[in-house]
């Protein structure tokens, strides 16, 4: 709104004098709640960094304002306003701020990192653009239920420069999704300016690339934030698609409290604070005649000393017992009772094949819960670079089976945000290989999730992994050990097709998230019979393939088929081979290891992916560590030489373990 005088500027913006004195509040509230902090940190009693949102109030209350109660928030380090004004209780800030055992978060994640779903508010983590993937996942649930909500997703200028900015936004347009992505303009991402950081005039001509309309506004000015928010989100709901705000503003504190912000010119610094969005806003409805000065000063009395009262209560609350930071890494616990492990010998290769079981798999989810969305590229008309997902969307449709760009971080954050609010995605990778572009959004938005919300996050990544096809460096990794590494991640590789199939449906309905690993190697090689839609495999439980007195295999995926040839071969010399296969890495049915490793005392693990740093290493470490007296010789590992996988063959089964290899290791530990 330029050009146009304060009076002009408030008849214009459709509030209530009512309403203009409930949105002057909010502004009073959120710089109450900011000094408060501030001071709190200088005493010592807050922990870590403040990110002071101060100077920022009028984009965050004027965003905040503009939402509806359907709409969900996905709020930024300076966005405190926009929360408080949708409703959050100062004293739950606090708590959140202050890491008590009743906060948010429970002391496990700071600032504001918290997930709080009656309030329609999901909490951003410290990897900056992160959330425009996820907000993405937010949006596509509210197209999908028709609920006529949209999502704002708070952005800093910095954060527009990274990848997953791109993806994101870019996937929302393309998509025509309800978002609304405002980007606090503080001119210095930490303290590098603009001019450092993007080559374009203005950050709202980027979305011209992206085919959505890009507004720029004065930040400062309340009322030009809630009406270009209240415009995008109006546009939102009508189905149009998203629209990017850059709202222009300027920081009046460093970037923490620690940072003094000298990078700042002083002209400049001085400029915005003439501009001050909570006394400028005051000083415009006493001049309108719609707030009396008197009453204004009373009013701030007031919320400072409610504000003193909320953190001097949150003061008061119990920090969380240091032992609760081992529990609730899980939605869905894995079983803790040790079991019996029954003998499963693989049946002749005849019925439907591997690629069929995970097929079928989706399709019998799909059917049994209406939750169960596909994301990934090439997953529609065309079924998937191989074809598992053929004829699924002509059954279930283009809104439940959704073709993606080429965007792993977008498709992945999509899922999580969908997943969060109450879907069952599952994303597939072309290559599982492919995953490392969406590396961010598993390990450190995913994983952890539920350890710091509470709230599930049931969502699957599959795709196809492993050698043995001609794939070369590119498409051939088999990347459990990353994965297992992360706590808040469950790792799946089946290795036959009644387990690709059951598997994948506990895995879908599994509430927590799932990498499912497929060995392409088995798609067309391994047949079996599937079952019908109640042919469901635990997760957390291995399973035995041979069975013999002298040595134990542990393996898993298309290795296990490597072994069970190995043991029929060392059958005829008389060495009985025990093959265990694990199914799922994690979590790991560790009392079928330790049972078995005790009961033979001689140990071969067996993995595809290279030799150092394998989960191989991990299991030998556990064996050692709670087995090590019933041992009778060292436990053995085999894996694939510590080079990327070549292209052609000779090259590829020289770095592969073959049977031969298996037959000799487990001979010489045999006869150790």
């Amino acid at each position: 709104m330029p050009n146009l005088s304060e009076a002009v500027r408030i008849e214009r913006c459709g509030l209530s004098h009512e309403q203009l004195r409930s949105l002057h509040l909010h502004l009073r509230r959120t710089r109450a709640y900011e000094e408060r902090l501030s001071i709190l940190y200088r005493q010592g009693k807050l922990k870590g960094g403040v990110y002071s949102g101060i100077g920022n109030e009028g984009t965050s209350c004027g965003t905040g304002y503009a939402m509806g109660e359907r709409d969900w928030l996905l709020p930024m380090h300076r966005d405190v306003g926009a929360a408080l004004t949708r409703g959050m209780p100062l004293l739950e800030m606090f708590l959140q701020a202050m890491g008590r055992a009743d906060g948010p978060c429970r002391g496990r994640d700071n600032g504001l990192h918290q997930t709080v779903m009656e309030r329609r508010q999901v909490g951003m983590i410290s990897h900056l653009g992160t959330m425009v993937p996820i907000a993405t996942g937010v949006a596509l649930a509210s197209r999908i239920m028709e609920d006529g909500g949209a999502v704002v997703n708070f952005i800093g200028d910095g954060a527009t420069s990274t990848g997953e900015f791109h993806e994101g936004l870019n996937m929302a347009a393309v998509q025509h999704l309800p978002l609304v992505l405002v980007i606090d303009n503080n001119q210095f991402a930490y303290s590098t300016p603009n001019c450092n950081q993007f080559a374009c005039e203005r950050l709202a001509d980027r979305a011209i690339g992206y085919g959505i309309p890009g507004v720029r506004v004065d930040g400062t000015r309340v009322l030009d934030v809630y009406r270009a928010v209240g415009e995008g989100l109006d546009r939102a709901r009508r189905g149009e698609g998203p629209t990017l705000i850059e709202a222009l503003t300027l920081r009046l504190r460093g970037h923490s409290e620690a940072d003094p912000a000298k990078y700042v010119p002083r002209d400049l610094k001085e400029a915005f604070r003439g501009k001050d969005p909570v006394i400028s806003f005051e000083a415009q409805l006493i001049e309108a005649g719609i707030l009396d000065a008197s009453a204004a000063k009373d009013l701030r009395a007031t919320i400072e000393a409610e504000v003193l009262r909320a953190a001097e209560e949150a003061l008061d609350h119990p920090l969380p017992e240091a032992r609760s930071a081992a529990v609730g890494l899980w939605a869905s616990p894995p079983p803790r009772q040790p079991r019996a492990t029954p003998l499963r010998p693989l049946k002749a290769n005849e019925g439907d094949t591997f690629l069929k079981g995970v097929r079928a798999a989706l399709v019998e989810e799909m059917e049994r819960d209406p939750r169960v969305i596909l994301l990934g590229q090439d997953i529609g008309h065309f079924g998937g670079a191989f074809k598992v997902t053929e004829g699924v969307q002509a059954k279930f449709g283009p809104e439940r089976v959704r073709d993606t760009p080429i965007a792993e971080a977008a498709m992945i954050g999509a899922g999580i945000g969908a997943a969060i609010r109450g879907y069952r995605p599952v994303v597939e990778m072309q290559f599982i290989d492919f995953i490392t572009c969406g590396f961010n959004q598993l390990v450190n938005y995913a994983s952890g999730f539920h350890y710091r919300t509470g709230v599930p996050l049931p969502m699957v990544v599959r795709g196809p992994c492993g050698g043995r096809v001609g794939g070369g460096p590119f498409h051939s990794r088999n990347p459990e050990a990353w994965f297992a590494h992360q706590p808040g991640l469950k790792v799946v590789t089946p290795s036959t097709a009644e387990d690709a199939k059951g598997l994948l449906k506990a895995s879908i309905r599994d509430d927590d998230p799932v990498i499912f690993l497929e060995p392409k190697w088995l798609y067309r090689r391994v047949k079996g019979n599937l079952g019908g839609p109640d042919a469901i495999v635990p997760l957390g439980r291995a399973a035995l393939r041979t069975q013999g007195d002298d040595v134990l295999v542990i393996t898993w995926g298309s290795s296990m088929h490597i072994a069970v040839e190995a043991a029929g071969e060392l059958e005829a010399e008389g060495i009985g081979v025990t093959v265990l296969d694990l199914r799922t890495l994690i979590p790991l049915d560790i009392e079928a290891v330790l049972n078995w490793t005790k009961r033979l005392g001689k140990v071969l693990i067996l993995q595809e992916a290279n030799l150092t740093a394998g989960f191989g290493a991990e299991l030998a470490a556990r064996i050692a560590d709670e087995a090590f007296m019933y041992l009778d010789g060292p436990v053995k590992r085999l894996g694939a030489r510590d080079v990327p996988l070549p292209w052609m063959t000779p090259l590829e089964n020289f770095v592969l373990p073959q049977t031969k290899d298996v037959v000799r290791a487990l001979r010489e530990l045999a006869r150790f």
